[in-house]
């Protein structure tokens, strides 16, 4: 397998098996201390894309090899955030990611041609050269409310992923969630199952009765159509 790269698996399950799972995996998975009391969290991602829409119509054509930026943060707190890079390879993906400030987040959010004030380096100057070279820009406002669970065997991370909800860049990434327009039908929940080299046994046989629809395409491209 590629240095890096990760099995990524999503799924459409009905609500009523998400709640079924919710039930089922705290007994042989951890919950992600990040959840809290709650066990769950909001995610918040604003994608880069350019004029042409290039990665929504890599995604939506099958491309085997592309990836795509976002920033990302939690529960619509802007004091922690983060600057991805999502490749995919078949269905091997990689993550690599980047802390920035409030301040860079503001200056990719603008495609300043300036540089971010405190990553010169890095991810976020790999986004801001994009921005120059590709004409990257700001294109859409993905949320969701996750809920996850971890294990060590495998590496593995199965989330269970609700009320994904978007709009089309306007404003700023920090703008209102009560302005979000919801993508899936009230029964659909979305499941992602992520692990290194192998899902462990025990792990398979919990989701194995639980219906499932393969997704053919991601959160960006269900979002980037939907707008």
């Amino acid at each position: 397998m590629e240095k890096g790269y990760r099995h990524e698996f999503k799924f459409l399950i009905s609500r009523a098996d998400a709640e079924l799972l919710k039930l089922r995996l705290p007994h042989i998975m951890e919950r992600d201390p990040h959840a809290g009391e709650t066990g769950r969290y909001t995610i918040r991602s604003l994608y880069f894309d350019d004029v042409h829409a290039a990665a929504y119509y890599e995604k939506v054509d099958g491309l085997d090899n592309r990836a795509k930026y976002r920033i990302r943060f939690y529960n619509y707190d802007g004091s922690h955030i983060k600057l991805e890079k999502k490749e995919k390879l078949g269905n091997l993906t990689r993550k690599t990611a980047q802390d920035i400030t409030k301040n860079d987040a503001r200056a990719l959010e603008y495609a300043l041609s300036t540089g971010c004030p405190d990553t010169p380096s890095g991810l976020a100057e790999e986004l801001r050269l994009a921005c120059l070279s590709r004409g990257l820009r700001p294109k859409v406002l993905v949320d969701y409310d996750r809920t996850p669970f971890l294990c060590h065997a495998g590496n593995t991370r199965i989330t269970i992923d609700e009320n994904l909800r978007t709009r089309p860049y306007i404003a700023h990434l920090f703008a209102s969630p009560r302005a979000m327009t919801p993508v899936l039908e009230p029964d659909q929940v979305i499941l992602e199952v992520k692990f290194d080299d192998f899902l462990p046994g025990y792990l398979a046989d919990a989701l194995a009765d639980i219906p499932k629809v393969n997704m053919a395409v991601s959160k960006f491209a269900m979002c980037m159509s939907f707008i």
